[in-house]
């Protein structure tokens, strides 16, 4: 199994895919389009289909526009054959560089996959990945499924999940006191 930190990350929302994952693809290319002139970023499929309502474009403009004026075309019916959380970047440049251009996937999670580059898996870190066998090792060595998430994740797990825990909490406490209209 993949560690908790996986499981649990803290971004921006509401959706990991289309907010976590074109802020992490937006920071990645920005530092190959930097001195560019302008950018234009292109959704597809998914990610264009419902992009407003989940703020995909402010989790990419937040990123690039200090950087470089940046345009996002949306375009929900054309989906790309990888994935349907697709974006292409494309920047250009006054100084006779050629554009860069670059696709990439938001697969979930946040994570990003650059086009024609595989997919790499997320490392396990555990060593037992089925419930019958951590729960021998349980009655074996004496100890709870606590202690063998600490033994496998570090004492330092338990910080992290009580941010992720404060920062769920403030988010539940922020939306129950908003009003108004959601976007998209």
């Amino acid at each position: 199994m993949e560690s908790i930190r996986q499981l649990y990350k803290i971004g921006l929302g509401p959706s990991s895919s289309h907010t976590m994952g074109p802020r992490k693809a937006a920071l990645a290319f920005a530092a190959e389009a930097a001195g560019a002139s302008s950018c234009t970023v292109t959704l597809f499929g998914s990610l264009a289909a419902t992009g407003k309502g989940h703020l995909t474009d402010k989790a990419i403009l937040d990123e690039l526009q200090p950087l470089f004026p940046t345009e996002i075309v949306w375009k929900p019916d054309t989906v790309l054959p990888f994935h349907t959380n697709a974006m292409t970047f494309e920047a250009k440049f006054d100084d006779g560089r050629g554009p860069v251009s670059r696709t990439y996937y938001s697969v979930g999670g946040g994570d990003i996959v650059l086009d024609g580059e595989p997919r790499t898996p997320a490392r396990s870190i555990y060593s037992m990945s089925r419930i019958k066998d951590i729960q021998q090792w349980c009655e074996r060595t004496g100890k709870t499924y606590w202690e063998y998430v600490e033994e496998t994740e570090g004492p330092e797990i338990w910080d992290y999940l009580a941010e992720v825990w404060r920062v769920m909490k403030a988010a539940v406490e922020r939306g129950i006191e908003a009003e108004g209209v959601l976007p998209g």
